[in-house]
Parts: C-alpha cells; sequence; structure tokens
C-alpha cells in the first residue's frame, strides 16, 4: 500500500475509513485475502495508544528517509540482534532511545557519540543502540 495512502487512512475514523475502501475501486480490485489483511492492520492501528501511533509514524518516516543501503542492514543485521536480546534489555535499550526523542540533530549526533550513554550495555547491545539511535527508530514492545 503506498505511504501516503496509508497515511490518510490512519487519519480516518474507523467509519470513515471503512466507507473509503467500500467506494475505492483500486482497494476492491485487490484479491480478497489482500483485503483482509489491510483491514486487520487497520483495526490493529486503532487499538493502538497515542504514543504507539506517534512512535510508529516516527519510525515509518525514518524507514523512508534510510538509503537501501541502510534499510537492508536494519532487516538483516540490526533488527535480528534486536529480536534475539530478552525482553528487559530491549526495554533498556528502547528507554535509552527515548532519551533521545527531542533531540536536534547535534544533540543526538553528541550523546550518540558519549560513551556514558552505553554504559552498562554489552558491545553487542552498545552496536544496536547506536544504529537504532542513528536511524531515529524505537522499535515497540513484541
Amino acid at each position: 500500500m503506498p505511504a501516503e495512502w496509508q497515511q490518510r487512512l490512519q487519519q480516518m475514523s474507523p467509519d470513515e475509513r471503512r466507507r473509503f475502501l467500500e467506494n475505492n475501486q483500486r482497494f476492491r480490485s485487490l484479491p480478497k485475502e489482500q483485503q483482509e489483511r489491510i483491514r486487520k492492520r487497520f483495526e490493529e492501528w486503532d487499538r493502538l495508544s497515542p504514543q504507539q501511533k506517534e512512535r510508529m509514524s516516527r519510525n515509518a518516516q525514518a524507514l523512508e528517509r534510510m538509503t537501501p543501503e541502510q534499510r537492508q542492514s536494519l532487516r538483516t543485521q540490526v533488527l535480528p540482534q534486536w529480536r534475539q536480546m530478552p525482553a528487559e534489555r530491549r526495554q533498556e535499550l528502547r528507554q535509552r532511545l527515548g532519551t533521545l526523542d527531542g533531540m536536534s540533530d547535534a544533540e543526538r549526533e553528541q550523546r550518540l557519540n558519549d560513551p556514558g550513554f552505553y554504559q552498562g550495555l554489552s558491545p553487542q547491545e552498545q552496536h544496536v543502540l547506536k544504529q537504532l539511535g542513528e536511524y531515529k527508530l524505537t522499535p515497540g514492545a513484541e
């Protein structure tokens, strides 16, 4: 689904979205299974808290700015390492990433280059934290 289409639909109420999809020829021409997947994703979206929606929107924007090589690295290296971490370690990294929110690019870079930011983390955790911080991504709770 095109990003601008998805963003527009996410801003609609569930009823507005339902009417839009029912009347949209492009959507109706999709296979039924794909239509159902899209509906389910929007149902999941509707159940998210405002904070979760904001984080997902920021992550989507960050992904759009990434080069294909960065997205590949994220998919094949960073996120697999993230997923292998115990939940409490992911939460620790998520909290540290949260401290970067609202910082200017210069402040963010300074913090990401501060050895104290990584204190108490394993080398793998440090690498994942640095990559996610540079990419301006904050993975959600799994």
